[in-house]
């Protein structure tokens, strides 16, 4: 293990601290669709690290800032415009724009328990939580509403004496619709039955990132564990193990 003096030890502390308050924060943008200002705020700035970031959901990444800003605010924006149409044509009234985007939608992303581990070296940590949350998606005369449930994976960067967020990876667990029982939920079903499958789009790396189905069959594996420092095997980036089955990856 390595040794680090008492001043040392006090800022790994605030490290870890910082670390668990920028998820936090993602999980307040993330609610609110403040999506492009999350990618400004929280993300890397740095140019080589834009270049390496990800966003990963059940099935893939979304590479580099420019993919990742394309899915997460574009095709978000793309979604809600669509949405906000349904509500023009019920009502002439409402105005086609962006101060309209969400109405009817709400949402709230929370991430719990945090487990996070800062490298020997400083300069990066990983990061595992769990997200609970629901969404309701408004339509002129009803609203769909859904409780989701998945895990949270993160690698994160100290930029200029701030924690970003380089790599992130939002699994997806179940979705159960507001009123029925989550019992009622098939242990084993399609992907593309599920309701909030669009959410997810269709990475630039297309892989199985994780598969729900009889519980978290790899977490043992995947978990933050005490590290030197970062490398891409055991990242969770797109060059990471993140989702392989244990007898595919070399032992921890």
């Amino acid at each position: 293990m390595a040794y680090f003096t008492d001043e040392e030890e006090v800022m790994r502390i605030w490290d870890k601290e910082n670390c668990v308050q920028l998820i936090n924060r993602h999980s307040y943008y993330y609610s609110s669709d403040m999506r492009r200002e999350e990618l400004d705020d929280l993300w890397v700035q740095h140019a080589d690290n834009k270049k390496t970031a990800s966003l990963a959901y059940n099935n893939g990444y979304y590479t580099g800032m420019d993919e990742i800003a394309r899915h997460y605010v574009g095709d978000r924006e793309n979604e809600l415009y669509e949405r906000l149409d349904k509500y023009i044509e019920a009502d002439k009234n409402i105005t086609r724009t962006r101060e309209n985007l969400g109405l009817g939608q709400a949402a709230m992303h929370t991430s719990t328990t945090p487990l996070v581990y800062i490298a020997d070296d400083g300069k990066s940590a990983r990061y595992l939580g769990y997200q609970l949350g629901y969404q309701a998606i408004g339509n002129p005369n009803s609203a769909d509403e859904y409780m989701e449930f998945g895990l949270i994976f993160a690698d994160l960067l100290k930029e200029d004496g701030k924690w970003k967020i380089w790599h992130l990876v939002l699994e997806h667990d179940h979705t159960v619709e507001v009123g029925k029982a989550y019992a009622d939920v098939p242990v084993k079903r399609s992907e593309d039955e599920d309701p909030l499958r669009r959410d997810w789009g269709e990475p630039t790396v297309k892989k199985d990132v994780y598969k729900p189905f009889f519980g978290w069959e790899y977490i043992y594996q995947d978990m933050p564990r005490p590290y030197d420092t970062y490398c891409d095997k055991e990242s969770y980036g797109p060059l990471g193990d993140l989702g392989k089955p244990y007898y595919e990856r070399e032992r921890r």
